[in-house]
């Protein structure tokens, strides 16, 4: 029997749906699906039920899911031990960021580089919550702190949004653009389907803004579109401030400015290649910290009263 297989089992047991199994294993939906239809076929018996509430083990899911969930007990406390054994070996840190993160690193590579002396980083696409346990990913950046006290989270900045349109959007709309009159503009937005912003959907909500009629499922997207005159955004600040055709409404949004944190496991922070990574990166946030978070922007920025 594969491992891989029962991670499906142990997953799906312990988040009680499709969706919530998939995300935990970095999965889409319908490949999970097709994957745990296929080992019930194998092993000719049915595991879980669909129901209104979610997923409820059959008996012969009650007598699996026990193993599986001892199973990811037992790799667990393996890959614990995993940073003991290797010892100064390692070499590669590999964090877990989004485009917006990756950004703030590649603005300032040279000086990442630098920092390191000799560590290889290696910068992972990543929208999820990273599984640490299995030691795929050493750090990840996020706004959001750890739900489990394995790990640690330390700031590292704060990463601040405001409200942007083209300036060729601005010609087109000659009116005065205040946060009044923002129901009356064209707005940008994420896929309903793409939860990583819910900060946004309510900000958005609050101020009785409709549904945006176009939406993508990255910022960097978000932000080209919205230089290509296509409507109102909210964006980052140090990517937007930058950007020759863009125009700052609002300035950088107190209800939109988050911290930001490196994740890392508790057992990893003994690694000197780790702790020299996050010493870097927190380093990269301190010189760009002014950028980050809207306090030092050009002049093209205008103020919505």
């Amino acid at each position: 029997m594969n491992w891989d297989d029962l991670k499906l089992i142990d997953a799906a047991a312990r988040h009680r749906s499709l969706s919530g199994a998939a995300k935990a294993l970095n999965l889409s939906q319908p490949q999970l699906s097709r994957r745990l239809k296929g080992f019930e076929e194998r092993i000719g018996a049915r595991l879980f039920d669909r129901t209104p509430t979610g997923l409820k083990p059959t008996e012969a899911g009650a007598r699996l899911i026990p193993l599986a969930a001892e199973m990811r007990q037992k790799a667990d406390a393996a890959a614990r031990v995993l940073p003991d054994l290797a010892g100064a070996s390692l070499k590669v840190v590999r964090v877990a960021v989004d485009e917006v993160r990756a950004r703030v690193l590649t603005d300032r590579f040279a000086d990442l580089t630098a920092k390191l002396r000799g560590v290889e980083l290696e910068i992972i696409s990543s929208h999820l919550h990273a599984n640490h346990q299995t030691r795929g990913i050493e750090l990840q950046i996020r706004n959001c702190l750890p739900e489990t006290d394995t790990l640690i989270a330390r700031k590292v900045g704060d990463l601040a949004y405001g409200v942007y349109a083209s300036k060729d959007y601005l010609r087109s709309r000659p009116e005065i653009l205040t946060q009044d009159t923002f129901q009356a503009h064209d707005w940008l937005g994420f896929a309903p389907d793409d939860l990583w912003y819910p900060s946004h959907v309510q900000w958005m909500e609050d101020r009785n803004i409709a549904r945006p009629r176009m939406r993508t499922n990255t910022m960097t997207t978000l932000m080209n579109m919205t230089a290509a005159g296509a409507g109102l955004a909210l964006l980052p600040c140090f990517m937007a401030d930058m950007h020759p055709d863009l125009v700052g409404i609002t300035g950088p949004l107190p209800e939109l400015t988050n911290p930001e944190h490196i994740i890392v496991h508790r057992d990893l922070r003994r690694e000197p290649a780790v702790r020299r990574a996050i010493e870097a990166i927190a380093g990269v946030y301190r010189d760009m910290s002014r950028l980050l978070n809207g306090r030092e922007r050009p002049g093209n920025v205008i103020a919505a009263e």
